[in-house]
């Protein structure tokens, strides 16, 4: 069956063949919603705008919180309690003294007044919105009320808000109506959907349809692990069973229960089976080999073109993928490390040993700015080995760019560095053997693919003129896929390298270059924290230094700019408004006279913007205003400042980046958090994580449990389905065991042709399916 995309619910997999091992009756899953009771076409339009189109979608819906009714508490006791713990919910029970029906306008509610059984003076009033004129039947004077929800007791009296009904009972002991169950399932809102309404469509959807469910899991791997039956975890997350403990429900409330896992467990080794296939496939494919030198020639060689001497961490890294380019299997690996760690240098080795094999070498950046930033790093590296490189991005002039073309396909450029342009069509290589991706999160997994492409099967189509070397004939005619080396500077936590990036081996460079010194970094707000940035930075522009200051936006939003009554001094001043570039450049430059102040940002013109960055870089600029657009590849040895203003606008990761510009020449530097005295909670925890570390891992773990992995990674970029029940922040353990999983299954059923592996193999085509990848991958029926 097809996915519905972007509805936020995946569909189940169900048995569809009568002819498959796991075959059976598929109309309950597939029917739609209108065939159950109490669904029309209006309902249905709504549930659809949800993504809820059948039964199926419906049983895959579980509720988002549980509420216990089963300990029925007098009213008098259950407001004392509820003064106590104000947030706590509560089944209570009361007697009716009067009721009555509101309706003003299109607006209509429905007030009661109940006394307590335990205590005549205790008083409640509970009020429905938008409730109907019926419910007044419910509630005759001395009717018995048992109610569950909030009891909210902050007000002279207490008063609950459209709290379930679970019994009432009229005065001569008639029972008129029961809800629910012990145990309450809220369900997710669906705007114009009755939560008991959808409740009800939903436990009749696992009455119909929940013996069609096929489990992806193999039996003997749940049996293994000790996973209850995917039936069990469903049929019990709709409808609770009524012995259940306290904690057992409060498990239930929080996503925790065994059933909970149940169903992680499975999205969760669905991801790694997506993973998993991804590196069995590279694995299968053919590449070039670069042989490397000898490691005391070869560190002879790079001494010759690197400025410094490499850290034991790098030369680590440059032997490992040495030895990957060597082979005839593309190397696909992710360098991983902090800024500073000397990943250039890393990835230079690499496109020198593809080089010296006859290879060339496409070398990717996300930004034409990083792209013109390592391009002056590396040429000159390249002069100094006799590598022939050069720029290639959207700003390249024309003339220029069909020359470098033209040199790509003879063959007459070695290394070519870029941005989104070398995607572009017409950019041809006559035998690319390593594409280098700079920070590898900023681009997608089709972007990497696409790059990768241009080397295979070129060698053949290719004509080298007579200035290549042999070695590059030889190996231009090989043709094959190209070996794949992505970088990040942006650390990596632990469980996002497993899935997002869990098709790349990694290596990670773990040690700093001799001499860096971590900054210093100081959060600061109010008069008293301006005071003491503008000294700090009054004294370092005195001493020859440079800084950097980075604003969230390029201008001030409508409204409030102010030039003239705003305060002069704009390191906090732009705390109370949003600090924007283009006006805090202005102030500046009043409030430190006569140094000179620059401004770049993402809007401007890029030759105006390489003329500041130019003059920064040669001391003609004292103090740069930007925007993020600074945040990678920016390298000012003598900036030593970065003075970030409302800091708490921006990520963790972010600004962990944004200090990486300073602290690179080897003396001390600083980092300014300029912000404002009130600010959230979690604004509170990401600047006291800057101050406490510089450790860019502990960093990104932090990051991942504020922000979650979406908003992290991004679900586009990173090429893998959404999690609905699993959490890559709560269930580190379950991903790992899942993985390896995934891993030791297609490892011994590639193509999981075991009839035992039916589920699992309809449900990873269903994933592969939503990711665009079913083209090579049970493109057959069955």
């Amino acid at each position: 069956m097809h996915a519905r995309r972007n509805s936020g619910y995946t569909r189940p997999v169900v048995r569809t063949s009568s002819s498959s091992p796991v075959a059976a009756d598929t109309a309950a899953l597939d029917a739609p919603v209108t065939t159950l009771p109490g669904i029309g076409p209006s309902l249905s339009a709504r549930l659809a705008e949800r993504g809820l189109h059948t039964l199926g979608d419906l049983l895959w819906l579980v509720p988002r919180r549980y509420d216990d009714a089963r300990r029925v508490t007098p009213l008098g006791q259950a407001i004392a309690e509820a003064r106590r713990e104000p947030s706590a919910r509560t089944t209570t029970l009361g007697v009716v003294l009067a009721s009555r029906f509101h309706r003003r306008g299109r607006k209509r509610w429905f007030d009661a007044r109940l006394a307590g059984t335990d205590d005549p003076e205790a008083r409640l009033l509970v009020r429905w919105f938008g409730a109907r004129e019926s419910l007044a039947k419910r509630f005759p004077k001395g009717a018995r009320v048992v109610l569950s929800g909030r009891l909210d007791c902050r007000t002279v009296g207490a008063e609950m808000q459209n709290p379930d009904i679970l019994a009432t009972t009229t005065a001569g002991g008639d029972r008129v109506s029961t809800a629910g169950g012990d145990i309450l399932t809220r369900y997710p809102d669906v705007p114009g959907v009755a939560a008991a309404t959808l409740a009800k469509a939903c436990r009749e959807a696992v009455r119909r349809g929940l013996s069609q469910v096929v489990d992806a899991v193999p039996a003997a791997l749940a049996a293994r692990l000790d996973l209850v039956p995917l039936s069990e975890a469903l049929r019990h997350l709709h409808e609770p069973p009524a012995g259940l403990s306290v904690d057992e429900v409060a498990a239930l409330d929080s996503a925790d229960s065994a059933w909970h896992r149940r169903l992680a467990f499975e999205e969760l080794f669905l991801l790694g089976l997506v993973v998993a296939r991804r590196r069995h496939l590279h694995r299968l494919g053919r590449a070039v080999p670069c042989p490397a030198l000898p490691w005391q020639e070869r560190a002879e060689l790079l001494g010759r073109a690197l400025p410094y001497q490499l850290t034991g961490a790098q030369q680590r890294a440059i032997e490992i993928i040495g030895r990957e380019l060597a082979e005839a299997v593309p190397m696909n690996r992710l360098l991983q490390g902090d800024v500073g760690a000397g990943k250039t240098a890393v990835a230079f080795a690499a496109a020198q040993q593809a080089c010296s094999a006859g290879r060339q070498v496409a070398f990717m950046a996300p930004t034409a700015l990083l792209a013109e930033q390592h391009a002056a790093t590396l040429m000159p590296w390249c002069i100094a080995l006799g590598m022939r490189a050069t720029l290639l991005t959207a700003a390249t002039p024309r003339k220029t760019r069909a020359e470098v073309l033209a040199l790509l396909r003879a063959h007459q450029l070695d290394l070519v560095i870029g941005t989104h342009a070398l995607l572009s069509e017409g950019v041809d290589f006559a035998a690319l053997g390593l594409v280098i991706i700079d920070e590898q999160h900023r681009f997608g997994v089709a972007q990497r693919v696409g790059l990768r492409a241009k080397g295979e099967g070129e060698g053949d189509s290719a004509v080298p003129d007579e200035n290549v070397r042999s070695s590059e004939k030889d190996a231009s005619d090989a043709g094959g896929s190209p070996h794949l080396l992505v970088m990040t500077a942006t650390p990596i936590p632990r469980t996002l390298a497993l899935t997002a990036y869990g098709d790349l081996d990694v290596t990670v460079l773990d040690e700093l270059p001799p001499g860096r010194q971590p900054p210093r970094t100081l959060v600061l707000a109010g008069s008293d924290g301006r005071d003491r940035a503008h000294a700090m930075v009054r004294e370092r522009l005195q001493a020859g230094e440079r800084i950097f200051v980075v604003c969230p936006l390029v201008e001030p939003a409508e409204g409030e700019r102010d030039a003239e009554t705003a305060p002069a001094d704009s390191l906090q001043g732009q705390a109370q408004a949003r600090a924007d570039a283009t006006t805090t450049a202005e102030r500046l430059q009043r409030t430190f006279a006569p140094a000179r102040v620059g401004l770049v940002h993402g809007r401007m013109v890029q030759a105006e913007r390489d003329r500041v960055m130019g003059d920064f870089r040669a001391g003609r600029v004292d103090i740069l205003v930007a925007t993020t657009v600074i945040e990678v590849g920016v390298d000012v040895p003598e900036a030593t400042v970065m003075v970030i203003l409302e800091a708490h606008c921006f990520g963790l990761a972010q600004l962990h980046q944004l200090r990486g510009r300073v602290g690179r020449g080897g003396g001390s530097s600083l980092c300014l958090l300029m912000t404002r005295r009130q600010r959230t909670a979690e604004a509170e925890q990401r600047l006291a994580t800057m101050a406490a570390t510089c450790d860019g891992f502990r960093i990104a773990e932090e990051d991942l449990r504020l922000r979650g992995p979406g908003e992290l990674l991004g679900v586009r970029q990173s090429g893998l389905p959404r999690l609905r029940f699993g959490d890559l922040r709560a269930h580190g353990a379950l991903l790992v065991a899942a993985r390896d999983a995934a891993e030791t299954l297609l490892a011994a059923d590639p193509e999981l042709r075991d009839p035992a592996h039916a589920g699992t193999r309809r449900a990873l085509r269903e994933r592969l399916r939503e990711l665009g990848e079913s083209s090579v991958f049970g493109a057959e029926s069955g």
